[in-house]
């Protein structure tokens, strides 16, 4: 035999389970804009049957009456799969962007097609050789010829020193980088400490679960990651096979912008980090294997261009009939890879562009010689070519890179937005259907007041008003 009182109970309990509901539709909707928020469901069940008629379950005329609701548990509505789709994604749209950015700021310092780029300023150095081959004894035209070469070693040099600019640029957003990721994972760590300390009890820490997916979104644009979580609850991060964080511990990394070329490398573990996706390799790439290359390219066709010219210079004569001597010098000074020598730019009378000490100042069979190196080939790192198409090869070789990183970041950007969408339609608060739920549980909250109160007035009823027929 129940209580009287248990009708009450039960509308008792889902008062408060209704109740319980409408605050998580609150919370859902005061959040419908929150970062990294996944909106949450609360999970009813009914409460404990108790048997009733008999003496057991299995007793003659015995049936089985609910007790009521709870609300067990508010859990959020995300899916794990997407996560880790957006996350591989997300690595590889911060590996291109850094690379499309940086190349676009490298194109802007070649400056080619223009006036002012070296291919420009070259061309302009072979018209003043062949002016000069036309009358070479003409001191003007020797004046231009030395200010066309001043010109020309001015734009390399200004080149060279903007891509080893950037390059210093790369290391410094390397330091901020890896300061970064450090600072990711210590949080991460922290929330994973928090969350296990919350759900030990048997509660899911959604919004703390949030805060942390959201860390791991960033995290993931800056380094390849991947996560997991064991049967205990510890969760886990590593990047390239290598754990960064465990449960409530992490493993920084390092970067010593005194040693750039040591790479980014583990702490703890003393290794390199093996990086294959996100900003750091991004960035990592971007140094190692494009921007070098165009240095080197450049210094390849400075080179070459230094060694031929002042062969060719040194095997002719200047205006006193005296043999030639260096046009170019390289490296004379620190920040530079290319200078006119101290000789020209001092006495334009040496510029060497007669052919024989007895043929001066008519002579021009050097100035020709020297004024068709532009056709000739040449042999510059194992390729028989001239300098004009080797320095184009270098141009073409960058734009063809700056296309493929512009391609490639906008293709991830719009892979990333629809995953990050996918997830949006899965995880993210619908207020239309935060309303919808917000009535269902205004109507299920009132049908149980009125149940309270109608228990109320049978037990009235029994109380006051039982057996009093004749009063």
């Amino acid at each position: 035999m129940y209580s009287s009182f248990f009708g009450i109970e039960i509308a008792k309990k889902a008062l408060f389970a209704q109740q319980r509901a409408q605050e998580n539709v609150s919370h859902n909707i005061a959040n419908a804009n929150t970062p990294g928020y996944s909106r949450q469901r609360a999970i009813m069940e009914s409460t404990y049957v108790k048997p009733y008629g008999g003496t057991n379950l299995a007793g003659t005329g015995a049936y089985q009456l609910g007790s009521g609701v709870k609300v067990e548990d508010i859990a959020r509505v995300r899916d794990a799969f997407k996560d880790m789709q957006f996350r591989e994604e997300n690595s590889g749209l911060g590996f291109w962007q850094f690379q499309a950015d940086s190349l676009k700021q490298i194109e802007a310092v070649f400056n080619e097609p223009s006036d002012i780029g070296v291919s420009s300023v070259l061309t302009e150095f072979w018209k003043s050789l062949e002016e000069l081959s036309k009358n070479p004894e003409a001191v003007e035209i020797r004046e231009t010829v030395k200010e066309r070469a001043v010109t020309l070693t001015n734009t390399i040099n200004h080149t060279a020193n903007q891509l080893q600019q950037i390059i210093n640029d790369v290391n410094f957003r390397l330091s901020i980088k890896v300061d970064e990721v450090n600072n990711l994972a210590k949080q991460i760590s922290e929330l994973n400490a928090q969350i296990q300390q919350t759900e030990i009890v048997g509660v899911t820490a959604s919004d703390l679960r949030d805060k942390r997916d959201l860390l791991l979104d960033d995290l993931s644009k800056l380094v390849n990651i991947d996560t997991y979580e064991d049967q205990n609850g510890i969760f886990t991060v590593t990047v390239g096979g290598a754990i960064m964080i465990k449960g409530s511990d992490y493993e920084a990394m390092k970067f010593d912008i005194d040693n750039p070329s040591d790479g980014v490398r583990w702490s703890g573990y003393n290794t390199d980090v093996n990086l294959s996706k996100g900003e750091l390799k991004g960035l990592l790439e971007l140094r190692d294997n494009k921007i070098k290359v165009y240095q080197d390219k450049l210094n390849s066709f400075t080179t070459a261009f230094v060694s031929n010219f002042n062969s060719i210079h040194k095997n002719g004569y200047d205006l006193d009939g005296n043999p030639g001597v260096d046009f170019f010098r390289q490296p004379p000074n620190a920040g530079e890879i290319i200078s006119v020598s101290g000789d020209i730019l001092n006495d334009i009378r040496k510029i060497a562009a007669a052919g024989s000490s007895t043929g001066v100042p008519g002579d021009n069979e050097n100035a020709l010689a020297l004024a068709n190196l532009k056709y000739d080939k040449v042999l510059i790192d194992g390729q028989n070519i001239t300098l004009d198409d080797y320095y184009g090869s270098l141009i073409s070789k960058l734009g063809v890179d700056s296309q493929e990183a512009q391609r490639m970041a906008a293709s991830q950007e719009v892979m990333v937005s629809q995953l990050d969408e996918q997830r949006k339609e899965i995880s993210s608060v619908s207020l239309d259907e935060e309303m919808a739920k917000m009535v269902m549980y205004q109507h299920a909250y009132n049908a149980a007041a009125r149940m309270v109160t109608t228990l109320d007035e049978m037990i009235d009823t029994i109380v006051n008003r039982m057996g009093i027929t004749g009063r």
